[in-house]
């Protein structure tokens, strides 16, 4: 067990076996949300070892979960690890590395550097007389990130206890001066420089001017780096190397909007800041996100799920959605006919042909069968789509043989993803509620747990699974 307090390292005898770690009664089970970040805690600069992006993650996590936790009575706060995995994006196959990244948190030394001149001098320490030396101008106060942690199984699972420095523990979990950081948006970012820069530009997100502090191009290549001693790097190769891919990563991935302000004398860079902006509403934060709702859709119209599914693999989300309008248009009117065969109705309005409202005579000629003999292509295209259609019916059934515990793992993965998209308040209770066969939700925990099981390529055939599939398919007939 190793502590560390204002840049003191200290290595503490472990205890007796028979003392177990002090436990809460309630723990939060996951965080989503917002951390109220001290401003204090923003511009930081490593010092005694790099801190990487997944311990950066972490703290903030633990932050998180300190805050709407009730400490131990020896002041400790306790969480299992796979609930500090999931929250910043990781899962729990990494809680074999958690150790390292505590330990970083116990063993790296910061520097807190003031972002606006009116926080200079402003962070107090218990047991510091703030007399007894000038005011400080420029460096704050150097800190450790945790005093203490100790990681214990407890029930098979891994937990740990972690303390914060006493002389700037009530800073970090009830600040007078924060920033809203989104946990959900640096679960997204991959960079330390990335990371950094958000949660720094975060707390600027609802200025009225929208611009961070000035600085010099020096200050910003400290507290944007991982630290830990790296040697000091020219501004111009920073901003191409790090800084420019951290902006473009930062507006495609969180909620705000982040731009460089270069400020120049003749040709001599002098400083740097950052202009800020909530991203608008109407533009989504997830690149394509899974329509989740194409479901009730299709439910209402008496079509199956897995049949939707083919059909989206196929065409699209975007050409699904516009025949599904056809479809609940045509049904809607009155004075239609009626259609006996909605699903065939919707593959015509997907393949431009014209719709037939009545199902064909058993003895009609099967056009589309004459079609797929005169193209092989689009004979081996209905092969993928049916093999794609089998090998989802498998995943269902091999997701309901799973345990619970197993289940609620693979859940609470892919909650994220289902919440980016909607998170309405039905939504949000299907998942507490753990119920993964819900149209809204099942599509997108089985395309995790595929995904997570199989590999990225679980629904994409090879030639020889189609081979074996149309052997298959022709025994059966």
């Amino acid at each position: 067990m190793v502590s560390n307090l204002l840049g003191l390292t200290l290595v503490a005898m472990p205890k007796p076996a028979k003392e177990k770690p002090q436990v809460p009664s309630a723990v939060p089970s996951g965080a989503s949300g917002t951390l109220s970040k001290s401003v204090f805690a923003l511009a930081i600069e490593p010092l005694t070892m790099a801190l990487t992006v997944t311990g950066r993650k972490a703290y903030d996590v633990m932050l998180w979960l300190a805050q709407r936790s009730t400490p131990n009575a020896d002041g400790g706060y306790t969480s299992p690890v796979s609930t500090i995995l999931r929250s910043y994006g990781s899962t729990t196959k990494a809680s074999e590395r958690v150790q390292r990244y505590i330990e970083q948190m116990v063993q790296t030394t910061v520097v807190w550097r003031p972002l606006a001149a009116s926080e200079q001098g402003t962070m107090l320490l218990d047991g510091f007389e703030n007399g007894a030396a000038p005011p400080i101008t420029d460096e704050a106060r150097t800190f450790a990130l945790l005093a203490e942690a100790r990681l214990f199984m407890r029930g098979g699972e891994a937990w740990v206890t972690w303390y914060y420095p006493p002389s700037i523990k009530e800073q970090l979990i009830n600040p007078e001066r924060w920033a809203q950081i989104e946990l959900n948006s640096i679960a997204r970012l991959s960079t330390y420089t990335a990371v950094a820069l958000y949660e720094i530009c975060a707390r600027y997100k609802d200025s009225p001017g929208g611009l961070t502090s000035r600085h010099d191009p020096d200050f910003w290549t400290r507290v944007l780096r991982e630290g830990g001693g790296l040697k000091p790097r020219e501004f111009r190769k920073f901003k191409n190397e790090l800084l420019v891919p951290a902006i473009g990563e930062i507006n495609d991935k969180t909620e705000i909007v982040v731009e460089l302000v270069e400020h120049r004398e003749q040709t001599q860079l002098v400083s740097v800041q950052f202009k800020v902006a909530r991203r608008p509403r109407e533009k989504p934060r997830i690149p394509e996100p899974a329509d989740v709702t194409q479901a009730l859709r299709a439910g209402k119209l008496g079509l199956r799920e897995e049949d939707l599914d083919a059909l989206v693999l196929r065409y699209g989300d975007l050409r699904v959605n516009e025949a599904l309008d056809a479809l609940e248009s045509y049904v809607e009117n009155p004075n239609a006919a009626r259609i006996n065969n909605r699903l065939a109705y919707l593959k015509a309005i997907l393949a431009n042909k014209e719709p037939q409202p009545c199902a064909p005579a058993a003895n009609a000629p099967d056009k589309d069968k004459a079609v797929v003999l005169q193209d092989p292509r689009k004979d081996q295209e209905e092969l993928a789509l049916a093999w794609k259609a089998s090998r989802m019916r498998q995943l269902r059934a091999e997701f309901a043989e799973l345990s619970q515990e197993e289940k609620v793992r693979w859940i609470d993965e892919a909650a994220p993803v289902i919440l980016g998209s909607v998170a309405t308040p039905g939504i949000r209770r299907r998942l507490a509620d753990k119920d993964w066969e819900s149209p809204l939700i099942s599509r997108v925990v089985l395309d995790v747990y595929g995904k997570g099981r199989y590999g990225s390529q679980w629904l994409e055939p090879s030639e020889l699974d189609l081979m074996l599939f149309s052997a298959a398919e022709g025994r059966a007939q």
